[in-house]
């Protein structure tokens, strides 16, 4: 990776970087899935748990003065200096069925920032990094994008499932799908995969253009927050409470949908 030896963080980069490897190897690789179903309807495997605990446990050896938010785990960890952040499979739903779509994500946050993070697809050998104000990456190749995709070029996900969606989301739907629904071909298309993960790395390698992440959970969106952000996306957040996301390559569908005058700074 190019100009990255001043990075602050490169020893905890790096080490991380191998244990998701390992954690593949060790935890997913051939092994029985044992499915049960969470209070909240989603799925978990003794996988993500066995992934969560040995990645924790190899973090803790390395470096002592860390913290943990995770899912299954150390759900309830406020974020404060030194913070691992970790979903040890995001894309539970996909991974029961032995679809590729699914990723293991780190954040690290310290000093009130996301420092770097870490998308690992296994299935595909793709690791995405990014790191604060040193780019994004994709095995180890920079990650550029062109911030003004034409709207009738864009490929559009909205995240999550519609029941999850706040009304500021749904109005933004219905203003992209009443223009499909006239027989316009020339709009966005959209695309819908609910995995925070495969969409923030698609939308860093150019799959898709815009993005509508309506996850609450910070190990969901944390780790693509800061990589698409490295990328060079638009953003811009409609609704603090809830951490609702929109990001974008391209300018011209900010400006239908109005975002432009919301963008964060």
């Amino acid at each position: 990776m190019e100009n990255t030896e001043k990075f602050r963080y490169r020893k905890e980069l790096n080490f991380v970087k191998i244990l998701l490897k390992k954690a593949y190897k060790k935890c997913i690789l051939n092994k029985q899935k044992l499915i049960s179903v969470k209070q909240d309807k989603s799925f978990v495997t003794n996988i993500d748990l066995n992934i969560e605990k040995f990645v924790i446990s190899k973090l803790r050896r390395k470096f002592h003065d860390t913290n943990f938010l995770t899912e299954e785990t150390h759900m309830s960890t406020p974020l404060g200096d030194r913070t691992w952040v970790i979903d040890p499979i995001d894309g539970t739903s996909f991974f029961v069925r032995n679809s590729a779509l699914y990723n293991i994500q780190v954040a690290f946050y310290d000093k009130g920032k996301t420092q770097f993070s870490i998308i690992y697809l296994p299935r595909f050998n793709e690791m995405y990094i990014a790191m604060n104000g040193f780019g994004a990456y994709l095995n180890g190749k920079r990650l550029h994008r062109n911030c003004n995709v034409p709207m009738k070029n864009c490929f559009v996900d909205f995240n999550n499932i519609p029941s999850r969606w706040t009304e500021e989301i749904r109005e933004k739907y219905k203003k992209l799908y009443n223009l499909q629904e006239k027989g316009d071909y020339e709009t966005p298309k959209f695309f819908s995969i609910d995995s925070s993960g495969i969409v923030f790395s698609m939308l860093a390698n150019g799959t898709i253009d815009f993005l509508v992440e309506p996850a609450d959970t910070k190990w969901d969106f944390m780790p693509g927050d800061l990589l698409v952000k490295e990328v060079g996306a638009n953003y811009y957040n409609f609704d603090n409470e809830t951490y609702t996301r929109y990001y974008s390559f391209s300018q011209e569908l900010d400006e239908y949908l109005g975002l432009t005058k919301q963008k964060n700074n």
